[in-house]
């Protein structure tokens, strides 16, 4: 499925990846957009942008924002996987960092559930340079559903 953001009058899993994309506010500082789903993977796309570099010389963007956009792709995946809007917390998140992106490329981030036990949901993503298959980092991660946190109650029907 090929998802448009703002798009929001076709079904309700469209809903939830405007609200999760549209109402984060470190998702629009980013300019995380979900690309696409395909099957149980969800397709994040990181821009590139000059304010997100590690520094002006070289030009790559920086790990850090690398890393949360990594986190908030499989945060997406784990909603994607509930099927509804819930709090859910970051328990564990390891990346592995290969190589930098090259200077002005951003990343597309795939993620996916692969277990569920209980409460817990095990994530597994990667990150690959935009139109490319050279693949900067890998993560594992493990996030809890039904967190103390905000009240989601935006209606997704």
């Amino acid at each position: 499925m090929v998802f448009e953001q703002g798009k929001t009058g076709i079904g309700s899993t469209e809903k939830l990846f405007d609200m999760f994309f549209t109402h984060v506010g470190t998702h629009r500082d980013l300019g995380l957009t979900l690309q696409n789903i395909e099957g149980d993977i969800a397709k994040i796309h990181l821009p590139f942008q000059s304010k997100h570099a590690d520094s002006i010389e070289n030009g790559s963007l920086h790990t850090t924002a690398i890393a949360t956009a990594i986190d908030s792709a499989c945060g997406c995946a784990v909603m994607l996987h509930l099927g509804k809007p819930a709090a859910i917390a970051t328990v564990n998140l390891r990346i592995d960092y290969m190589r930098k992106p090259e200077p002005g490329r951003g990343l597309v981030i795939e993620a996916s559930c692969y277990q569920y036990a209980e409460d817990f949901i095990y994530v597994g993503a990667a990150a690959y340079q935009v139109n490319s298959k050279i693949m900067c980092c890998n993560a594992v991660g493990i996030f809890k559903s039904d967190t103390p946190g905000p009240v989601l109650g935006m209606e997704i029907t």
